[in-house]
């Protein structure tokens, strides 16, 4: 009997145990490109294990089984890699419709429907895409990419940054995930998503490179990225991704010209971040009024590198005179306006700023109130 009771005792701690091992694996959670695997999943003298099915069609692989050589073919190709990505994203990405506010407009396009698109990045609602989408727009309407519509309202536009915060009234949306912008550099792949030319359109893909990073070409604010995927009239204000699914910048303009060809724009992630912030923190984008017209040298107007600063054509500021030349802000060097309001997006808070210049051939600093 004693026995026995032992036998017992031992059989039901073996129990106890197991089901604790069994409990402490059903916690483990496995993700793949940012999707949770809903399989069993086994831990094992620190090893995790995860059906090779599950985790090869989470990546969009193709999986075989051969039962007579009991042997399994996985099959991924970057078809099924980009296809799988689109599919994920999609539900991230919303078309903006609306009228044209003004008659002129109208009579220009000769058609009364404006459309862009747009990217939803946080799930209750909020959307980022280009003020120049939603500048005069009326009865705007966001489509999702389940064809449902809803309306939306402009909470926050900077037409400088060509950025602007939409909101619709809907929770439990798939929001994009944002990149780090460290690891955006030319040569790696973009892939544009929306709603070009027509309705019809909505979430077509493009796929390309990123061909340059902090590109300033003429009436850009900020610095652009550069890239050869496919972006035309619509797809302004959606999103340009990477192979990872990730949010690297919007889409915002292109150069159209007899013999240029696939020279797209997008506003990068970094300016986008801070954008956002911005808008979420004082409802609009922290600018100072140096009450200057600033001109650029005849180098960096055509895009060729520089030390020169940049002139000051006309001042209102008593601490500026015309004929001036700044060449640093906050103690970063500036070469051009665009240098020159990247250094203000990443270093002004309101602040006075510190303005290094040459004047008579003499250099000077100032603190400037702004």
């Amino acid at each position: 009997m004693k026995r026995h009771f032992k036998t017992i005792f031992a059989l039901l701690l073996f129990i106890i145990c197991l089901s604790i091992v069994v409990y402490a694996q059903s916690g483990v959670k496995v993700y793949v490109n940012g999707m949770r695997i809903n399989k069993d999943v086994i831990l094992k003298d620190g090893t995790t294990y995860v059906p090779i099915r599950a985790v090869s069609e989470s990546m969009g692989a193709q999986v075989e089984w051969d039962d007579v050589s009991k042997s399994a073919f996985i099959t991924l190709t970057e078809e099924d890699i980009i296809s799988k990505l689109v599919s994920d994203i999609s539900p991230s990405v919303v078309t903006i419709i609306g009228n044209y506010n003004s008659t002129s407009e109208i009579n220009k396009y000769n058609n009364s429907i404006m459309h862009g698109s747009g990217v939803i990045y946080k799930s209750n609602g909020y959307i980022i895409t280009n003020a120049h989408v939603v500048k005069d727009i009326k009865n705007l309407t966001v489509v999702l990419n389940d064809s449902t519509s809803l309306p939306g309202k402009v909470l926050y536009s900077d037409e400088d940054a060509d950025l602007a915060v939409i909101k619709i009234e809907k929770i439990g949306l798939k929001a994009i995930k944002m990149a780090d912008e460290n690891t955006i550099i030319s040569g790696k792949t973009a892939i544009a998503i929306g709603t070009p030319i027509s309705l019809s359109m909505r979430n077509t893909v493009t796929k390309g490179i990123i061909s340059g990073c902090d590109v300033s070409v003429e009436h850009s604010y900020y610095k652009l990225l550069q890239t050869d995927a496919a972006i035309n009239p619509g797809n302004s204000g959606g999103p340009l991704i990477n192979s990872k699914g990730e949010l690297i910048g919007i889409n915002s303009s292109k150069f159209v010209s007899i013999g240029i060809d696939n020279m797209g724009f997008a506003i990068p992630i970094d300016t986008v971040k801070y954008v956002i912030n911005q808008f979420e923190t004082y409802g609009y984008i922290l600018k100072p009024n140096l009450n200057v017209e600033l001109e650029d040298s005849w180098e960096a107007k055509i895009g060729l590198p520089t030390e020169k600063g940049v002139t000051v054509k006309s001042s209102q500021n008593d601490a500026l005179k015309s004929g001036d030349v700044i060449i640093s802000v906050n103690g970063i060097a500036i070469h051009s306006k665009t240098d020159l309001n990247e250094v203000i997006k990443d270093t002004y808070n309101g602040n006075d700023l510190l303005i290094e210049f040459i004047r008579n051939n003499t250099t000077e600093q100032v603190k400037i109130q702004c």
